[in-house]
This record gives C-alpha cells, sequence and structure tokens, in this order.
C-alpha cells in the first residue's frame, strides 16, 4: 500500500488537490483510531486527525521515501500531537502506553480483500475467545488493548497491585493463545 502513498505524495507535491484528499481518505481511520485508543473521545480524536494530516500537508515537501514508509512519518507526527495534547490535559505521568495505541498506525494490508476476509474471521474467533474470560482479565485486556493503558494505569483503575496486573495480562494472553490456536487461527 506504501507504493500507493508514494504516488499519491507525489501528486500532492505536483498541486493536485484530489491527490490531498485520496490520501486523506487513505489513512485518516488508522490515525483516527490511533487517537481513540489513546484515550480521546471521537470529537476530540476527530479533531486531532485533522490536525495531524494538516501538519502533513503543510511539511509534505520534508517527508523522505528513503528514510521510511509514509505511514511512520505520518504516524510520528500523530504520536507527538498526542503526547503533547495528552500531557497537557493529563500532566506528564500519563496513563496510557503510546506504543501500544501506535500499532493501530499499522494497516499495511488493509486494502487486500483476501486479507480484510482472513481478518474478518480472525476477529469473530478472538470476540469468542474473549467471551470466555472472566471479567477480571477481560477488563484489564480491554484497559491494556483497547485503551492502550500503561501496566501502572490499570492497576490505579482497577485498585490492583501491578504485579497482578502483569499476571493477569500473561494468563489472559496464554488463555487467549490457546483458545485461538483451537480455532486455527494462526498467530
Amino acid at each position: 500500500m506504501d507504493d500507493r502513498d508514494l504516488v499519491l505524495v507525489s501528486r500532492c507535491l505536483m498541486g493536485e488537490a484530489a491527490a490531498y484528499y485520496e490520501l486523506y481518505e487513505a489513512r485518516a481511520a488508522a490515525v483516527m483510531a490511533f487517537f481513540v485508543r489513546c484515550g480521546f473521545g471521537p470529537v476530540e480524536a476527530e479533531d486531532l486527525t485533522q490536525e495531524t494530516f494538516l501538519r502533513a500537508f503543510k511539511s509534505l515537501e520534508t517527508f523522505d521515501a528513503q528514510k521510511g514508509y509514509f505511514c511512520q512519518w505520518l504516524g510520528a507526527i500523530a504520536r507527538n500531537l498526542a503526547r503533547r495534547k495528552w500531557e497537557g490535559k493529563h500532566g506528564a505521568n500519563a496513563n496510557y502506553d503510546p506504543q501500544i495505541a501506535a500499532a493501530s498506525l499499522e494497516d499495511d494490508d488493509a486494502a487486500d480483500p483476501q486479507r480484510r476476509a482472513e481478518d474478518s474471521e480472525a476477529l469473530a474467533a478472538l470476540e469468542e475467545c474473549l467471551s470466555r474470560l472472566s471479567d477480571s482479565h477481560r477488563q484489564i485486556v480491554r484497559l491494556r488493548y483497547v485503551e492502550a493503558m500503561s501496566t501502572r494505569g490499570i492497576a490505579q483503575t482497577c485498585g490492583i497491585p501491578e504485579s497482578t496486573v502483569r499476571l493477569r495480562l500473561e494468563e489472559a494472553r496464554q488463555s487467549l493463545g490457546q483458545c485461538l490456536k483451537g480455532k486455527g487461527v494462526d498467530l
């Protein structure tokens, strides 16, 4: 998919207005998902997504394909915005893990129909396996992987020690892994 990004970036740099729209449409959902995973509400996430693209488009000539993919460059802009905004709202000791949230920016196979079908099947299997977890394990998995909270943040939210969070996360990972393997989902 990055070849398409490169073509779109080139078209943008040549002044083609439609290319900006196409580039936004190609990557906005992943950027928006990143901000939601960082803990921002839908309206704020949309504003931050637009701000990310405004900054990207203003400095598009600085993008260097030799240094990495466009989605990585765009992700760096989004991460910087999220970090500044989050720390401004919650102080420097934010309880989210930006590396977990950033995983939502990596969607290099999203346009492939075969991949989407496989992902859909895997998602259904994951939902079923998640439903088999205890409430406490499911809550910790949600806080970690959906809300992208740090271990410390989960411990504070749940009122349990960080070591318990780590133990429950490992137990949940093992249970989910066994369940998914039993359903034929490759990890």
